[in-house]
């Protein structure tokens, strides 16, 4: 039987990269997604990129020498974070998405939140005990937060791309008006 192919949009995969980055390397995972807690600033982003791009390495200081460019990668790296939350409606959006998702899938949402403890907490030292206390197995765990970052995702982009052609059609109808007041 052929493998099943999907198309994902190049900016479905970037909001899913986004969040994924958020999930694994923030200190408060999804929660400022939840509006649980505040955006890491751009130390605590540029931190984040690091662990996840670079985490064995020391990249030395910012003026000059050879850790320069890879130092000027990992803000600039940083800013791209900042700039993809941006360009899909900023932070507001994107919670708006979440709480939406909360109302919508709460046992999921649930787990998103509860996610953000692994690890960071006594109360889920590993994945291991943090599946075993949501009675699923590793792989199940795995696949749900898979699936819920990818619906989450796409839902983004889909207001994105909603709101980029009301805006169209505003301008359109805006310019009709222009054009037959000027006539």
């Amino acid at each position: 039987m052929p493998k099943k192919v999907s198309i994902v949009p190049k900016k479905v995969s970037q909001i899913e990269d986004v969040l994924y980055l958020f999930a694994d390397y923030c200190p408060t995972g999804l929660a400022c997604f939840f509006g649980d807690a505040d955006m890491p600033d751009m130390e605590e982003l540029a931190a984040m990129v690091l662990a996840k791009y670079a985490p064995a390495e020391d990249v030395g200081p910012v003026d000059g020498g050879k850790g320069a460019p890879q130092q000027q990668i990992i803000v600039e790296s940083g800013e791209s974070v900042v700039n993809t939350i941006a360009s899909f409606g900023g932070l507001d959006a994107i919670r708006r998405v979440f709480s939406l998702y909360g109302e919508e899938f709460p046992h999921n949402a649930k787990l998103l939140r509860d996610m953000n403890y692994i690890g960071r907490s006594f109360r889920y030292p590993s994945i291991e005990v943090f599946a075993f206390k949501h009675h699923l197995t590793e792989k199940q765990f795995y696949r749900k937060r898979r699936k819920a970052l990818l619906e989450i995702s796409w839902e983004i982009y889909r207001r994105y791309k909603m709101s980029e052609k009301v805006s169209e059609k505003v301008s359109e109808i805006m310019s009709e008006k222009v054009s037959e007041k000027m006539a």
